[in-house]
């Protein structure tokens, strides 16, 4: 098959393209583009059998996978998630919905690799992260190390032309707190023909799908490039099957809507110069359920149960409300009068709270949580599936680039960019129909206790009825109550605007990139008072990200990349209607990086890379001290490694085996330390050791078969740094430290297989992913296998029709864990079908 070459592509391959026998873990390589023109499937490999992008000319070595636009198309992915899922080492933290509230880790997405969340989520090669965000936190001593970007927010599929999974420190440019690694989001270019295409499905859910592209070329010299699409994705509330008693259900409030506009322009001057204008508009209403129901709970009696013991409180076994007298507290108000009531069991005083009338209060202690309030949790169903909680996002992203010189791949530039998200949220709930006093109010009415019909009835007139219940209860008891959750008075937004400069040269053996880029991020806070006045703050943080890598070519064979790269945080400012206060977070470090390829022969090379990390602290961190030597916490720093070695068995079997060591000398996590002789659990700078291993194995049966197998396995270590001492009771299996509990909050073993056939017309393939070594203490089973399955059929040379059925065979599972709410609470959508049809004009 015929196809032609850009300039780029051809200079890459007089460098040393070879063909590779196999796609390792790239598949669907035929209708391969490079900066919008097609490419031999023969030729989208380097020497070393890397799979070239745009971009790759930042790399050297390293465990790169690349998800084309062929196999978007062909696999009908709905989402980023759903595309980088089959990448080996590749896992995410979900609680079982597509929204999340703003500031809590777990209730968004987040995703890791190699186990680690200090990933990088880019965009054309540039860094979509806000250094000012509080996103998924404001600290680090006990939440996630994730810059807080949603992966399925960034933009849409339609936008999408590849994705650049890289593990390590493979390239100097993305930054030294990347140690997990690199997610490129690689955007669509128009090509030299006008082409169009609609894309509709529907199926389990009401789940719908409308999207909508046109692409080409203008100019009596096809010089200039336009693409543009629009999408709605949009589903009613999800199934899910629970992990405990194994029954399915209905996830209440879980609904969503998503649209999406992009709009790429370019201009391609000659060969060396050109000009391109991205702009990218997202946004959506996510349902916020914010747990999955525990179906064994999941009935009128213990609706009754869960909800009074806490809303109101515990009852002996004559429905006699329990309390206790309300104690002398150093919060009490100026005044307050008291009741001598003796000495405790350590002879202390004890001193009683009085009312107005001299009498004293009483406590009515609530349960709270599902540790002591099992099936808790089904609570939630109040926010969601009755009160129709939600967040909300939009961005505004545009994207300026002009592209002054290309020399062998390389490119030298100017950028700015401006990117604009707003995130809001509205929880509401009510369980008790006065909002406050319930104990108090039950007291007063049954003193003595009361009969099972009494209390029965009392619960029905005064506590939130079951949400699947009586459904004109649950309508009555919403109407009076206030109604449904209304639009947000607060929100945050979030603003980066900045400009990056690269410049490219090319002497004798050397290719020689340097970058610079200035970031201004500020998080804004508003909110509407009672009088409907707006109010307005903000946190900022520039920062300074610079880099100069030398790639040599030794000789034909082997290539060392030594590169150093400077990052510069200013102290985090806070302005508001009192003025600026500047705060604390001024930091600066270089850090060098050492990369390197070698090819053996023509069917085998291998990698090594090493960096030194440098990941600046959080606004919230610099509020909290080491515990043990009461100093302000530091910056994270350490070292990362990695190796591999690729391998050609046949022309039609490859293996390639990667290793990853990070090494931290001051990351932050809180643990239990002895202070005085007295263990406490504080924030510290301690040690941690991260290895991951990924192994691969690509097979081409025939010219319809291939067939990708995986297995990673990774784990975390954490150890106390000279001078002080952990308690020596303590385990890795119930922290509460999410950083320090990694190991029991994620599978340790994955294990993937990627199957697809294709005979003319037909394309289809079969996605197995089996999880094991997951913890009992956090998960519903230790082990659990997702099928991915899809179709694709051609009925003609502009209408294609397809089917996908995710969670093939509906397990019930989960991919996060939260304490407070408890095993299963997260569980992840069921069985979910959908079918579509594409035609292209």
């Amino acid at each position: 098959m015929k196809r032609r070459y850009t300039a780029a592509a051809a200079m890459m391959m007089v460098m040393g393209l070879c063909a590779s026998a196999s796609a390792a873990f790239d598949e669907n390589l035929n209708d391969y583009t490079l900066d919008s023109m097609i490419v031999e499937a023969d030729a989208v490999k380097n020497k070393f059998g890397d799979t070239i992008t745009e971009q790759s000319y930042y790399r050297t070595g390293g465990d790169v996978k690349v998800i084309t636009r062929e196999e978007i198309e062909k696999r009908h992915y709905t989402d980023l998630t759903e595309a980088i899922k089959r990448i080996p080492g590749v896992t995410f933290q979900n609680p079982g919905y597509r929204g999340g509230e703003y500031g809590y880790q777990f209730y968004n997405n987040g995703v890791s690799i190699n186990g680690d969340t200090r990933v990088i989520i880019l965009v054309d090669g540039r860094r979509v992260d806000n250094a000012a965000s509080t996103r998924v936190g404001s600290n680090t001593k006990s939440g996630s190390k994730s810059t807080g970007v949603n992966l399925d927010q960034v933009t849409n599929m339609e936008n999408v032309d590849k994705i650049e999974v890289i593990k390590g420190p493979g390239a100097s440019v993305y930054g030294s707190d990347a140690t997990g690694g690199v997610i490129n989001i690689i955007t669509r270019k128009g090509g030299d023909q006008n082409v169009g295409s609609i894309d509709l499905s529907t199926g389990s859910w009401h789940k719908h799908k409308y999207a909508i592209s046109y692409s080409g070329s203008a100019g009596d010299d096809n010089s200039w490039h336009y693409f543009i699409s629009a999408n709605r994705d949009m589903s009613g509330d999800t199934g899910y099957k629970d992990g405990i008693v194994g029954t399915n259900g209905s996830l209440g409030g879980s609904k969503w809507k998503e649209d999406g506009v992009n709009f790429r322009l370019d201009k391609d001057f000659n060969d060396k110069q050109s000009l391109k204008v991205w702009y990218n508009f997202k946004e959506g209403k996510d349902g916020y359920p914010i747990a999955v129901p525990n179906m064994k709970y999941w009935n009128q009696k213990d609706w009754n149960d869960i909800i009074f013991k806490a809303a109101v409180g515990q009852l002996d076994e004559n429905n006699k409300l329990k309390f206790e007298y309300q104690k002398k507290s150093d919060r009490d108000p100026a005044g307050t009068k008291y009741e001598y009531g003796g000495k405790d069991t350590a002879g202390k005083d004890i001193y009683y709270t009085l009312d107005a009338n001299g009498n004293k209060i009483k406590n009515y202690p609530t349960l709270s949580g599902d540790a002591k309030n099992p099936g808790y949790h089904n609570l939630y169903a109040l926010d969601g599936q009755v009160y129709g909680s939600f967040s909300k996002f939009k961005n505004n992203d545009w994207d300026v680039q002009y592209t002054f010189d290309k020399e062998n791949g390389m490119e030298s530039f100017i950028r700015v960019y401006d990117q604009n998200h707003r995130y809001a949220h509205r929880d509401k709930y009510k369980w008790y129909v006065k909002g406050s006093g319930a104990g108090a109010a039950y007291d007063a009415l049954f003193p003595n206790g009361a009969t099972n019909e009494e209390l029965s009835k009392w619960i029905s007139e005064n506590l939130a009825p079951f949400p699947d219940g009586d459904q004109q209860k649950v309508k009555e008891w919403l109407e009076k109550t206030g109604g449904a959750a209304q639009e947000p008075t607060s929100w945050h937004e979030e603003k980066n605007r900045g400009v990056q400069l690269q410049y490219a040269k090319t002497v004798g053996v050397n290719d020689i990139i340097a970058s610079v880029t200035y970031d201004r991020a500020k998080n804004y806070s508003k909110r509407y008072d009672t009088l409907g006045n707006l109010t307005t703050s903000y946190v900022e943080r520039k920062s300074v990200l610079g880099y100069i890598q030398d790639k040599i070519h030794l000789s034909d064979k082997w290539d060392i990349t030594p590169a150093l790269r400077y990052a510069k945080y200013s102290a985090f400012e806070t302005t508001n209607d009192k003025g600026t206060t500047q705060g604390k977070g001024d930091t600066h470090l270089l850090t060098p990086v050492f990369n390197t390829q070698y090819m053996f022969d023509d069917t085998s090379s291998m990698y090594f890379g090493w960096t030194k990390v440098f990941r600046p602290l959080k606004e919230g961190d610099y509020s909290s001290v080491d515990g043990v030597f009461k100093t302000p916490l530091d910056d994270e720093k350490g070292d990362a490694w990695t190796f591999g070695v690729r391998k050609d068995l046949t022309d039609k079997t490859s293996v390639a085996v990667h290793y990853d060591w990070t090494r931290m000398s001051n990351a932050i996590a809180t643990l239990p330390v002895q202070i005085n002789g007295e263990i406490k659990s504080t924030a510290v700078n301690a040690k941690e050791d991260k290895q991951s291993f990924n192994l691969t194995l690509d097979h081409q049966f025939d010219e319809h078969f291939t067939l990708s197998a995986s297995y990673s396995h990774m784990k975390d270590k954490w150890m106390a740094k000279n001078g002080w001492v952990l308690d020596p009771s303590w385990g890795y299996n119930k922290p509460a430290d999410i950083n320090t509990a990694i190991n029991s909050l994620r599978p340790q073993n994955h294990y993937s297989l990627n199957l697809s056939y294709e005979n003319g017309k037909l394309y289809t393939g079969l996605l197995t992913n089996w999880y094991t070594g997951c913890s009992d203490y956090a998960f519903t089973n230790n082990r659990f296998l997702v099928l991915d399955w899809n179709m694709n059929y051609e009925i003609n040379k502009d209408l294609t029709a397809y089917v996908i059925v995710s969670n093939l065979t509906n397990e019930a599972y989960e991919t996060s864990y939260n304490s407070w709410n408890g095993v299963g609470s997260s569980a992840m959508p069921g069985r979910c079908w959908m079918v579509g049809m594409k035609y292209t004009f």
